[in-house]
């Protein structure tokens, strides 16, 4: 089997660190004032990539946000042909966030061969996870495995019970078939939109998509996870929490293209992508498991 073997942490980042002191500079201020050594102290002298956790969330911050004392629990769930940046993304700012748990699970646990032959592991089973706060279904190349009835049954019995029930990419069609997006605003990938209406979901071409004051949250595609993610971060642990992740993960994006829209991208770079994904062009793109 080729891909690489990702370890999985599955510690909750509950440690202490020290409040943002410095909260007006941006990276590039930091960088000025002496590139990394300036950068740490920004971020209060936490572990510069490790799990540090802000003093500010130990109290309450903006309306609606928890606190430290309120854990998190998420479980992004994970299967044969899902694309690894759809939740490798909001992992990386789950993890940390404060008093939050991430675990991964799939249909039967063990290892997952994700799209390109990645292979990731070691996930727990689902049928073993009896809830959880936060349910995360990103999207895949091949839909084969999750839009099976064993998958289906597994994922529309935590969706319903979970507080949050979220997607990026392609993952809402996912969620979508199971019927808990009936009636509710859904993002997607641009080129599978267009199939969420024949699950009873609302297609909404944004990057971020939220329905019943947040309860459902998703993301456009691919990259559009890490977007997701922050926002999903404001809402749940406040701003002060979302913008020192987005700092500590140093994203500061500036594609070198504009073309990661089809508003955006000449004709002949959409007619590619149609060659690839029939359909892709009308948001009614072919893959694997969707028909």
């Amino acid at each position: 089997m080729q891909g690489e073997v990702i370890l999985i942490d599955h510690n909750k980042n509950d440690d202490d660190g020290d409040q943002l002191s410095r909260a007006g500079h941006s990276r590039r201020d930091a960088l000025r004032l002496g590139g990394v050594a300036a950068l740490a102290a920004a971020v209060g002298g936490g572990a510069l990539l490790g799990h540090a956790t802000p003093a500010f969330a130990q109290a309450r911050g903006e309306a609606g946000s928890l606190t430290q004392n309120d854990p998190l629990d998420i479980l992004i769930v994970n299967y044969d042909g899902g694309t690894l940046l759809d939740f490798a993304g909001p992992s990386e700012i789950f993890h940390r966030l404060p008093n939050t748990n991430v675990r991964y699970a799939s249909l039967n646990g063990g290892t997952v061969t994700l799209e390109f032959g990645v292979v990731y592991g070691n996930t727990e089973r689902l049928a073993d996870i009896e809830k959880t706060d936060l349910i995360l279904v990103p999207g895949g190349s091949n839909l084969s495995a999750p839009m099976g009835p064993a998958y289906q049954a597994q994922i529309r019995r935590l969706a319903e019970s979970a507080k949050y029930v979220t997607s990026v990419c392609n993952g809402s069609l996912v969620l979508a078939a199971t019927g808990v997006l009936k009636g509710k605003r859904s993002g997607c990938h641009w080129a599978f939109l267009n199939e969420l209406p024949k699950y009873g979901a609302i297609p909404v071409a944004e990057r971020f998509v939220e329905d019943d004051n947040g309860r459902f949250m998703s993301g456009g595609g691919v990259t559009a996870g890490i977007d997701f993610a922050l926002r999903v971060a404001e809402k749940l642990r406040g701003r002060k929490a979302a913008e020192f992740t987005q700092l500590l993960i140093a994203y500061d994006p500036a594609p070198p293209f504009h073309c990661g829209d089809p508003s955006d991208a000449p004709p002949e770079i959409l007619a590619m992508v149609d060659k690839r994904l029939p359909g892709a062009s009308k948001g009614l793109a072919l893959i694997p498991g969707l028909h």
